[in-house]
């Protein structure tokens, strides 16, 4: 176990070897991803950082408090809904001209509810859009900021945080769970296909680190879409296991601390925080030490069955989650190339302007 002093330590010396950070968190108007971001701002000098939530309200109050904590950081919240892989892509080109490197990647939005399929406008199931595969069109549109971070020598990092350590059989031949869709199976894809993204992630671009956790139990908003009767029954259960939750604060300090650490780093190179003395480089999802693609518990140690693993890296699954990931992409793409064009023809006059999202700086 990583004890919450070591992490405490190691967060304080973030200054000494990191500055001007650029990041991308994506769900940080509440839950982890807010608390991380508060300990960003906290603990490291003149960060910038993209927030990507749908509540605009809430996108303002933590706007507002970020920089409270340090007047030098920049804060930009984007409001938009991520479970459209267009918005996605939008979000990402609006970045990609305002940045030349991204620092960190933090993907922590997610999205509970015990609807069987609920297809998207994009005709993916929407726990499937939002827990997975928009998560994984963040790093991948974002990819080439994240090389040039790493070719300046800087940290680059990217973590989706979900369910690492709960992996369960799925069926490789139906990924999307377009037939026998039930909550548990979608839970289940969502967590293999998410570990063995960030392993082919890793091995083809090892200048970067890349990670899957698991941030134990902790009070969010993800249970809000539940009906209210189930939502009722959860504060329950977390009045009851109290002493066993991990604290939202802490669940912050310990994903800066992924981020920041070289307990965690890429297969080549790396910078970040030194190890602590009484921690080491962790091993991979492959069983190799610093091998850049990290399963990760709620207290930063490694998890995961690498024994079933193993059998689905026997059978070939990280190089079909990577074909399926992309051709659904591609194939998402092609019908929005389509609409673009049916809507172009019957476009009359010039058309609407958008504003900017909060926050935005100038272009």
């Amino acid at each position: 176990m990583v004890s919450i002093e070591t992490t405490r330590e190691s967060n304080a010396r973030a200054k000494d070897f990191i500055s001007d950070l650029v990041a991308v968190f994506v769900g940080a108007t509440g839950g982890i991803g807010r608390s991380t971001a508060k300990e960003l701002f906290i603990k490291t000098e003149r960060p910038r950082l993209y927030i990507v939530g749908r509540n605009e309200e809430r996108g303002k109050t933590i706007v507002d408090e970020l920089k409270g904590l340090n007047p030098e950081g920049e804060v930009i919240f984007v409001k938009h809904d991520i479970s459209l892989l267009r918005n996605v892509d939008w979000i990402c080109d609006e970045i990609k001209k305002r940045e030349k490197k991204v620092n960190m990647l933090l993907c922590s939005a997610g999205y509970m509810t015990l609807k069987s399929r609920d297809e998207t406008a994009e005709r993916i199931d929407k726990k499937m859009a939002v827990n997975y595969y928009s998560r994984f069109r963040f790093a991948t549109n974002l990819l080439p900021l994240l090389k040039a971070a790493a070719d300046a020598g800087e940290l680059s990092r990217f973590i989706s945080v979900l369910a690492a350590g709960s992996e369960a059989d799925v069926d490789v031949e139906n990924l999307e769970l377009k037939e026998k869709f039930t909550v548990h199976r979608c839970l289940a894809h969502c967590v293999m296909m998410t570990d063995f993204m960030v392993e082919e992630l890793a091995k083809r671009h090892p200048r970067i680190s890349f990670s899957h956790s698991y941030p134990g139990t902790v009070k969010t908003g993800i249970a809000n879409e539940l009906p209210p009767p189930v939502r009722l029954a959860i504060k329950v259960l977390f009045a009851i296991m109290t002493p066993w939750i991990l604290n939202l604060h802490e669940a912050g300090e310990r994903h800066f601390f992924q981020l920041t650490s070289l307990c965690y780093p890429p297969a080549t190179g790396g910078t970040g925080v030194p190890v602590p003395p009484d921690l080491r480089v962790m091993k991979g999802m492959d069983d190799h030490t610093g091998s850049g693609g990290y399963l990760l518990n709620w207290d930063g140690e490694e998890t995961g069955d690498s024994r079933f693993l193993s059998s689905y890296r026997e059978m070939g699954f990280g190089q079909k989650v990577w074909d399926h990931t992309h051709a659904l992409y591609r194939r998402v793409l092609s019908a929005k190339r389509k609409a673009d064009e049916e809507a172009e023809k019957v476009r009359t006059g010039p058309p609407p302007r958008v504003d900017d999202p909060i926050g935005w700086r100038a272009g």
